[in-house]
């Protein structure tokens, strides 16, 4: 979108500008996510499950539990290593997928950091009404 503005001495326009709907939100892989507001925050109903870094680059799939251990890179797998749990559930990442300058979450979006979540935890009643 851009916005413009029409006088006697024509028509000037802005700067172009790209946002995603508030209702849906679609990842690098094409994966669909519904949004919903709880509080003041806007939150993915779903986990993740790209295996992409925002700018395209892929996210490694790692199965071995010693390889994951191992690790120093990004990296995701499935729960059990199932493709029908990464579907069902969303991925799993480690925290150099997480923190990656790169980037997991949809553009516009980013994973949510100790305060965001605080701020979800007591809008929902505290930590032992929240889930803990």
């Amino acid at each position: 979108m851009r916005a413009y503005a029409t006088n006697s001495a024509g028509t000037a326009y802005g700067n172009e500008t790209s946002f995603t709907s508030a209702e849906q939100v679609i990842d690098i892989d094409g994966n669909v996510y519904n949004v919903v507001t709880i509080g003041t925050q806007d939150w993915l109903v779903e986990n993740l499950k790209v295996t992409h870094y925002r700018n395209g680059d892929p996210i490694p799939n790692v199965t071995s539990a010693g390889d994951w251990e191992l690790l120093s890179t990004g990296a995701y797998c499935n729960y059990d290593n199932l493709l029908s749990n990464g579907t069902t559930y969303g991925r799993l990442y480690n925290w150099y997928a997480v923190s990656d300058n790169r980037k997991i979450a949809p553009a516009g979006w980013h994973v949510p950091n100790d305060a965001e979540w605080n701020v979800l935890i007591n809008f929902l009643g505290g930590v032992n009404i929240a889930g803990g």
